[in-house]
């Protein structure tokens, strides 16, 4: 007897990945063409043809040769009870624990979808955001099976895992190189550019954009927008100053910055939490804002209108935010076409009294 379990082969996987395709209604009526599907899967046109015949063999489609093969309705019918009228929205933390600015798109995703007759769940995951979440997104999937799936602060694990299944999915954010997944979030690569810009008019010279370890596609760009944004302009000292999310370790990098030589004199901030432990910190150092040292955040919050002095902050609005993302849905989960696009918003400025 052998014990030895077998690897799974390609033509498995590409096999599993058409049927729950199938089965999640990613395809009406017809499977697309071959050399579609060889680019959309990342397979070759031999390894292909043997997993549709594959599923021809099961019973999921007929026809070729030629012709596009046709999706048999009976079998789809008998693997799952009806089409689904839900879209899961996944995340890895508890709604209650979202920032507000996310909990107000969030409600306006739901109000959008309902008046198109789906319903939104809101699902909260720690495995499926782990560095190898693919037995707790199979379950996952098996288990919930709806019409669509919105993932919002994603891992580059998470978009490669759905984007490589072709599964009927949006991200509420941005995509990493390499995944096939339409994208909804602030054009930050541009917001951060400007946000250097901004802070060199006010003849700030050496500039920090103070960023949590991340490995968000959005934080990504918002170094790559800063430090380009500075780099066009002469005279300009530049570096993104990564910090642990803690306010220990938010205060210490700060300090670190102010211990330069020049010391830091503009700051841009990435999320409005941090920005509240930045603006009391500096003040407790000593330094005012907007004497001493500009600060601009990155991101808007309810909370930021509390501070004093009032901080000048880049602004989307959620209802916008959430129109776009239903939009993106709503052309998916009924097209079952999965066309990649990224969707940018340019938020305004407020300008507070922490620019200067």
């Amino acid at each position: 007897m052998n014990l030895v379990p077998k690897r799974s082969s390609l033509v498995a996987q590409t096999v599993a990945i058409l049927r729950d395709g199938i089965r999640a209604g990613l395809w009406k009526g017809v499977l697309p063409g071959e050399l579609a599907l060889c680019e959309r899967l990342q397979v070759s046109r031999v390894t292909l043809r043997a997993a549709l015949d594959q599923l021809q063999r099961e019973g999921w489609c007929r026809g070729g040769q030629g012709r596009r093969r046709e999706i048999v309705a009976e079998r789809v019918l008998d693997s799952s009870e009806k089409p689904s009228d839900r879209v899961v929205l996944l995340s890895p933390l508890a709604l209650q624990n979202l920032p507000a600015s996310a909990i107000f798109w969030v409600d306006g995703l739901r109000d959008h979808l309902a008046a198109a007759g789906y319903t939104l769940e809101f699902h909260a995951s720690h495995a499926a955001y782990s560095q190898h979440p693919e037995r707790a997104l199979e379950s996952l999937v098996h288990k919930m099976r709806p019409a669509g799936w919105v993932l919002y602060l994603s891992t580059p694990a998470l978009q490669q895992w759905f984007s490589t299944r072709a599964l009927p999915c949006v991200l509420s954010g941005s995509r990493h190189p390499g995944v096939a997944l339409s994208s909804v979030d602030m054009d930050y690569a541009a917001t951060c550019s400007h946000a250097a810009g901004l802070l060199a008019a006010r003849g700030r010279t050496h500039l920090a954009l103070l960023m949590p370890r991340s490995e968000q596609a959005g934080n990504l760009e918002s170094e790559r927008g800063f430090l380009q944004g500075a780099g066009r302009l002469p005279n300009l000292r530049a570096q993104v100053a990564h910090h642990d999310g803690t306010v220990a370790g938010i205060c210490a990098v700060l300090d670190r910055l102010l211990r330069c030589n020049p010391p830091v004199n503009g700051i841009l901030v990435a999320k409005p939490a941090h920005v509240v432990t930045a603006v009391s910190h500096l003040l407790r150092r000593g330094v005012r804002l907007p004497e001493h040292l500009s600060l601009i955040s990155r991101d808007d919050d309810p909370l930021l209108e509390h501070l004093v002095p009032v901080v000048t902050r880049y602004h989307t609005d959620p209802i916008l935010f959430a129109r776009k993302v239903s939009r993106v849905v709503l052309d998916l989960v009924r097209s079952g076409a999965q066309r990649p696009h990224d969707s940018r918003l340019m938020p305004h400025l407020i300008r507070g009294e922490t620019l200067g």
